[in-house]
């Protein structure tokens, strides 16, 4: 037996103008968290898309206990005992919560007579395993994001998975989820199993992972090297070739600044908690909450999907009803950018100029209706080069960017609209640290330009960071407004303060 479970030799992949992984390699011990790192497009999804047999290599190996293995399909990699919980959801609405976990077994027809009773015993064995208590009959429209996400953990143990590959498994859930998460996965190594670990939050990484291999444009930088031998700051110039300085901005002052959006006392029929802010002229304004907290549920009622049903919103001092997104951004100039880019914000299988062009097409189209294609290019080059869009032209599919990238595109599309207010959603969810910066950039210069905007962040660092000013939200109430005195640790405890009210 090798001392190895799974070792990647030389791995190379090439798709048609681009080279995607260039002579990758490490290896993962039985029993061993190897954190992979690196930016956004520094191939690390390519690399998984390859373990789980999604994409074949174009040079290179993979051994699983030693041997070679030829990983056509993900069915071979189930086989061999590799197990993948991607950062977008696979679960099956229409199916219940034991037929998720042991959907193997069913999609691939085992057993002509599917025995329920047993697979409801083997589902509550799995969910055990992961630290998951949920009915095994019940449907799973109303779970959390983080019990979806143990879900799918719990249906890769189904599968006796000897290696797990986790990829961005906290991304979208909450802190106390994220904890419970954090502490399966160092159960699972307990257990002997081998986990491959991405993620951009740093502090996770150097909380569980043993080892960590980074990728920079396709390439290892260095050797796989001990979590222990590495800090932060190291860690983050290893991953973008120099040292980072985090740039937190100025306190301004908008005393003197025209309130252009306000809400008092809000409410819809699905949230009965009224709330109640005002925002000025090109300021940003922070939303801080864990998730579920009711930011983004306030947030769909300002912009007009979730009709209001009591109090006033008033934009630039006049009251207003919206009653639709397509009249927010149309006759108020407000545009929302969501959290979820990759099913409300993006058409994926599309390019980047049809993606642009569909909100730009007032712009783009003749009196007779007919696109004028020239000026589309020409508007989506025009933001390919303000946001720094990294892509080899605006006709490449939007799916195949990384999650930096497809975050300045819904910025982008946003932007066509001439906006006098954004609500950006999470901006920088699943983004590398490196684009994390850029997007804040960003964000700054359009405030600086009189766009107001909201930005709406479970993350109390990049609201320290950015905002101007921050609201509190708990349980789908406001629990306090605070300026922002860029002091991280003075406004941690202001927050906790706020929220323990």
């Amino acid at each position: 037996m090798s001392e190895y479970i799974l070792e990647l030799e030389s791995i190379t992949k090439i798709f048609p103008g681009v080279k995607a992984l260039d002579d990758v390699s490490f290896k993962i011990k039985k029993g061993e968290i190897h954190a992979l790192v690196g930016e956004n497009g520094a191939g690390k999804s390519t690399l998984i898309n390859i373990i789980s047999g999604v994409f074949e290599p174009t040079k290179g190996q993979v051994k699983v206990d030693g041997r070679p293995e030829k990983i056509t399909n993900p069915g071979k990699a189930f086989d061999l005992g590799i197990g993948v919980v991607h950062q977008e959801r696979n679960l099956i609405d229409t199916f219940n919560v034991a037929e998720n976990i042991c959907f193997m077994d069913v999609s691939t027809g085992k057993s002509k007579l599917i025995d329920k009773e047993a697979m409801k015993q083997k589902a509550v064995k799995d969910m055990e395993r992961v630290g998951l208590d949920l009915d095994p009959g019940q449907g799973i429209e109303e779970l959390t994001s983080g019990k979806k996400q143990m879900l799918e953990i719990a249906r890769a143990m189904c599968m006796d998975s000897k290696v797990l590959l986790l990829d961005e498994p906290t991304a979208s859930i909450s802190l106390t989820e994220a904890d419970q998460l954090l502490k399966t996965v160092k159960q699972l190594r307990e257990e002997g199993v081998s986990i491959i670990y991405i993620s951009h939050k740093l502090e996770e990484i150097f909380e569980i992972a043993d080892s960590i291999t980074v990728i920079r444009d396709g390439k290892n930088v260095g050797q796989t090297l001990p979590a222990s031998s590495l800090d932060k700051d190291k860690l983050i110039e290893l991953m973008v070739g120099r040292k980072h300085v985090i740039e937190t901005y100025a306190n301004r002052e908008f005393e003197s600044a025209p309130v252009v959006l306000e809400a008092d006392e809000i409410s819809s029929k699905k949230n009965t908690i009224p709330k109640s802010f005002y925002l000025k002229k090109g300021e940003i304004l922070g939303w801080y909450g864990l998730v579920g907290a009711g930011r983004t549920e306030f947030a769909r009622e300002i912009i007009g999907i979730d009709p209001v049903r009591k109090g006033t919103l008033k934009v630039k001092g006049q009251e207003v009803k919206i009653g639709s997104y397509e009249e927010a951004f149309q006759k108020y100039k407000i545009c929302y950018i969501s959290e979820n880019r990759k099913e409300e914000g993006l058409f994926l299988q599309h390019s980047i100029t049809d993606n642009i062009g569909i909100i730009a097409l007032k712009e783009i189209c003749s009196r007779g209706g007919f696109i004028s294609y020239k000026k589309q290019d020409e508007i989506t080059e025009k933001y390919k080069k303000s946001l720094s869009i990294k892509a080899k032209d605006i006709f490449v599919e939007t799916a195949s960017l990384s999650g930096g990238n497809q975050q300045k595109i819904c910025i982008a599309k946003g932007l066509c609209v001439n906006p006098e207010i954004m609500i950006i959603d999470e901006p920088t969810v699943g983004i590398d640290v490196n684009t994390k910066g850029e997007i804040h950039s960003l964000i700054y210069e359009l405030s600086n330009q009189g766009i107001s905007v909201i930005v709406i962040s479970s993350d109390m660092g990049e609201l320290v960071q950015l905002a101007d000013r921050i609201i509190v939200f708990k349980d789908h109430e406001i629990k306090g407004e605070l300026e922002n005195n860029k002091d991280y640790g003075s406004m941690s405890t202001k927050v906790m303060g706020s929220i323990l009210l």
